[in-house]
């Protein structure tokens, strides 16, 4: 086994809970990555369950929560990149992915080869749109900017009026019921 040092490890991620998200708009409440990957993996948990014991698909969970966990963590070394800026292009949108994959793939170098191989495949398909492990990751990933949104606008902050309609139809186009499920019962403004 390679020689790993943890201490450098988490001396990056714990590095997430000072990168802002929606770095880009005025903000009422700010939010850290460290705290959106814990709502994406509570989400994934919970859409998994609602996709499990009510709509009766299996779902490998621990795969699931993993990648829920590590999706965003090479955002403690390259910030939260603005999401129109990052897809006003495929070519960049490519780009960044693969800029973002040698980051996370540095972060990883701190961990035991093993591990580190398994949580870059985690990484790397998070959002495998032909597996509904995927389909749940980007389910909750919108889901928590949606929720986010959604709180400052109740805020006052009118800027994410435009945010809560992008996040709202993305979710509408995953195609999964759980997903649908929790839009029929949110609470929604009228613009």
């Amino acid at each position: 086994m390679k020689k790993f040092n943890f201490r450098d490890f988490l001396k990056e991620e714990r590095k997430l809970d000072k990168v802002i998200r929606f770095s880009a708009q005025m903000r009422i409440k700010d939010e850290s990555v460290a705290e959106h990957s814990f709502h994406v993996a509570l989400y994934s948990m919970i859409l998994a369950d609602l996709e499990e014991k009510i709509f009766k698909n299996k779902v490998d969970k621990e795969k699931l929560l993993k990648t829920a966990l590590l999706h965003d963590l090479e955002e403690c070394l390259t910030g939260d990149i603005i999401y129109s800026f990052k897809h006003t292009h495929k070519n960049l949108t490519r780009e960044i992915k693969r800029i973002s994959q040698r980051f996370f793939e540095g972060l990883m170098k701190s961990l035991p080869d093993k591990i580190s191989k398994e949580y870059l495949t985690f990484w790397q398909g998070a959002k495998d749109k032909k597996k509904i492990e995927g389909k749940i990751m980007e389910a909750a990933d919108k889901l928590e900017g949606l929720i986010y949104a959604l709180n400052e606008f109740s805020l006052g902050n009118k800027e994410f009026k435009e945010t809560i309609k992008i996040y709202r139809k993305q979710l509408n186009s995953i195609g999964l019921k759980s997903i649908e499920l929790i839009l029929r019962q949110l609470k929604w403004p009228a613009f």
